[in-house]
C-alpha cells in the first residue's frame, strides 16, 4: 500500500501512533511532504525514527530549508549556551525568523547532538527530493509540499526552481494537471476555502492533506491518505 502525510512538525508519538494504526510494514511506502521539523515537541525525535525507515520517502519542506540555512554555518563546538557567537549579523537575523517560526525546540535539540548526530541530520534533509512521482491502481500523482509555483503544463517537474515546490499556495478550484492527481501539504486545510481543521480536503485535482498537526488547539491532528483507495486515517 502507498500512504502520504504531511507536516508533522515534530509530533513524534502521533506519527507512530499513525504507522501503528495503518499496520505499516516493509512492504508499504509512506511519502512525506515536508514540515517533519519545528513547531511540535520533537522534531529531531522524528528524524531519526524516519531515518530509520528504508520505505519512507520525505520531500523537502520550506521548514526544513529554514533550519539547514539557520544551523549550516554553526560549528561543532557551538552549543546552547554559545551558539549566537558564532553567527554573523545576516546569519542572527535568518535565525531569528526560523525561530520565531516554531524553530526554537529544533534549534535546541539539533544543538544536543554530538558532531556525528548533527552531519546526519542535516545529510538526511540534504537528500530530500522536491517531489515524488507516483501510481496507484491506475491513478497517477504528483506529491510535493506546497503546490507548483509558476506551473506550466508544458514544462518537465525537475525544470522548476525549489522554490517553486516549496512556498505555492494553489487553492480550491484550481488544477493543475488534466491527467494527474496533486496531493500538497504546507497550507492547513482550515485556511482553506471548503476546509476544516482535521480533516484532508479533497479538490479533484488537487489533494490538501495538512490536517493542522501543530495546532491541535484548534482541532488540527495527523492526517493521512491511502493512494490506493483513498482511504483517510486521522491521529
Amino acid at each position: 500500500m502507498i500512504y502520504t502525510v504531511s507536516d508533522l512538525h515534530g509530533c513524534l508519538e502521533d506519527w507512530q501512533t499513525l504507522l501503528n494504526t495503518i499496520h505499516f510494514s516493509d512492504q508499504d511506502t509512506m511519502f512525506v511532504l515536508g514540515d517533519c521539523v519545528d513547531l511540535g515537541p520533537d522534531p529531531i525525535g522524528l528524524l531519526h525514527d524516519m531515518m530509520e525507515r528504508p520505505n519512507v520517502f520525505p520531500t523537502l519542506g520550506n521548514h526544513e530549508l529554514s533550519f539547514v540555512r539557520s544551523v549550516q554555518t554553526l560549528p561543532p563546538e557551538a552549543t546552547a549556551d554559545n551558539f549566537m557567537d558564532y553567527l554573523t549579523d545576516d546569519a542572527r537575523a535568518q535565525l531569528a525568523k526560523w525561530a520565531a517560526d516554531g524553530g526554537q525546540r529544533t534549534l535546541m535539540q539539533y544543538l544536543a547532538l554530538d558532531e556525528e548526530g548533527r552531519e546526519a541530520i542535516l545529510d538526511y534533509i540534504g537528500e530530500m527530493t522536491l517531489y515524488e512521482e507516483a501510481e496507484a491502481d491506475g491513478v497517477s500523482f504528483v506529491l510535493t509540499h506546497s503546490g507548483i509555483t509558476g506551473f506550466d503544463p508544458e514544462q518537465p517537474l525537475d525544470e522548476y526552481s525549489p522554490a517553486d515546490f516549496l512556498n505555492a499556495n494553489p487553492t480550491p478550484g484550481m488544477e493543475y494537471f488534466s491527467d494527474r492527481t496533486v496531493i500538497v501539504g504546507h497550507t492547513p486545510t482550515y485556511l482553506l476555502r471548503g476546509g476544516k481543521a482535521g480533516h484532508i480536503l479533497d479538490d479533484g485535482g488537487i489533494i490538501y492533506i495538512d490536517c493542522g498537526a501543530a495546532h491541535k488547539d484548534i482541532g488540527g491532528r495527523v492526517g493521512c491518505l491511502r493512494l490506493d483507495d483513498f482511504e483517510e486515517f486521522y491521529v
